[in-house]
């Protein structure tokens, strides 16, 4: 078979376009076509909006205490067809959005997100935009070790400042407790006075 031929059957294949979740019999033409490129540029910016909440937290990174409802939330990654933990976490601190940065910046990511540009034919000047380059996921995993740092020192703080707090409700505890003691030892040595004056008379 030549490669006309090879190309022609190529075209006229069926192909099952997963943007547009539909079978077209018009082969790999279909992605040139008006109604697939909109769905695209849907897609597109919806997963933009995404990407960049995540790389914002390039630039102000973001350390939480463990939550399993709202940090073991995964993302969809269009390219690469899968899901991706959205945060990174130890199950006591979580990072948000450190997975999905992880994911954008595996080379795993890059190949399939070239394979995603090609396949459906999406703008080339957008792609940029959901690659992560080495240097940026560095200093992200720097800043990431500052941050978790921090947070360390404040939940220690925090700890002293709640033990301070429970010595000192137990120390005023204990002093309710031993004047207690006192006024009841005092009105049992009157009772037992009292009760002896009686016995006398």
């Amino acid at each position: 078979m030549g490669k006309k031929q090879r190309k022609a059957a190529r075209s006229e294949a069926v192909f099952y376009c997963e943007v547009c979740r539909q079978t077209s019999f018009r082969g790999w033409g279909h992605v040139y076509g008006l109604k697939h490129q909109e769905r695209l540029g849907a897609l597109l910016g919806r997963f933009l909006r995404k990407v960049e909440d995540a790389q914002r937290s390039l630039k102000a990174v973001q350390v939480e205490k463990y939550d399993i409802v709202e940090h073991e939330q995964n993302f969809w990654c269009y390219c690469c067809k899968r899901e991706v933990k959205k945060h990174i976490t130890n199950e006591s601190v979580a990072v948000l959005y450190g997975g999905l940065l992880e994911h954008f910046v595996s080379s795993e990511h890059l190949k399939q997100t070239n394979k995603f540009w090609w396949e459906n034919k999406a703008d080339i000047k957008l792609k940029d935009k959901f690659i992560l380059s080495n240097d940026a996921y560095e200093k992200f995993k720097t800043a990431v070790a500052k941050a978790v740092e921090n947070y360390e020192e404040k939940e220690d703080e925090y700890i002293k400042q709640e033990a301070e707090y429970i010595r000192e409700v137990e120390r005023k505890r204990q002093e309710v407790v031993q004047a207690a003691f006192e006024v009841g030892f005092t009105w049992m040595s009157l009772n037992s006075i009292h009760g002896n004056c009686c016995i006398l008379h």
